[in-house]
């Protein structure tokens, strides 16, 4: 039983850990693009 829940737990982590680092790639696709728009006008 204790075994369940310690899996649970882990991909409980594992989809914590991926919507970060999702979160995180958009906000540095977001910055990069509004950086290259600064030397184009």
């Amino acid at each position: 039983m204790s075994d369940e829940i310690k899996n649970v737990g882990s991909k409980g982590y594992f989809f914590l850990f991926m919507f970060i680092a999702f979160l995180l790639f958009i906000v540095l696709v977001v910055s990069i693009y509004n950086y290259n728009f600064k030397f184009l006008s």
